[in-house]
């Protein structure tokens, strides 16, 4: 979906949509100890809450494409390392039907088909899935080699 060709309506239901699963993700780290930091020039708890007051400004003036943005950034950790529970979470939390790994196999599947990447983003993207697939049983080594292929070009241009 184009953010330029969202009505009034869809563009609030978006923005309430994505300001909720951002402060839910927020919410999350908040509740995990493991995902707790601090030091003296750092406290993770202290970061958190300063970005769900910065996510309820984005909210209040209409900064969509950002709200995806730190969505896409906030979770990219639990895609990453598979943290299925937090998936879970962010449906119960939120009472959306989201499935940020979903996102995750599309994007990539897009890449694959259109045969090049042309972003960083996308770059990243097809690097976590090969470190992915490298991990997982059965070795799935025919896709592994056309998505190293895809990154070896990127890197040469």
């Amino acid at each position: 979906m184009n953010e330029g060709k969202l009505n009034k309506d869809q563009k609030q239901a978006e923005l309430t949509k994505y300001r909720d699963l951002v402060l839910a993700t927020l919410d999350y780290y908040l509740e995990n100890k493991i995902m707790q930091i601090k030091s003296a020039d750092f406290d993770s708890s202290e970061h958190y809450k300063g970005l769900k007051i910065q996510t309820e400004e984005h909210y209040q003036k209409g900064r969509l494409t950002r709200l995806k943005q730190w969505f896409r950034d906030l979770t990219e950790m639990q895609v990453e390392t598979g943290d299925l529970k937090f998936n879970k979470y962010l449906q119960d939390k939120t009472k959306y039907d989201v499935d940020i790994f979903k996102s995750f196999f599309e994007r990539v599947d897009k890449v694959i088909e259109k045969g090049k990447i042309t972003t960083d983003n996308q770059f990243n993207d097809i690097n976590m899935m090969v470190d992915q697939l490298c991990q997982t049983e059965p070795v799935d080594n025919e896709k592994i080699e056309i998505l190293n292929r895809l990154l070896s070009e990127f890197e040469k241009r």
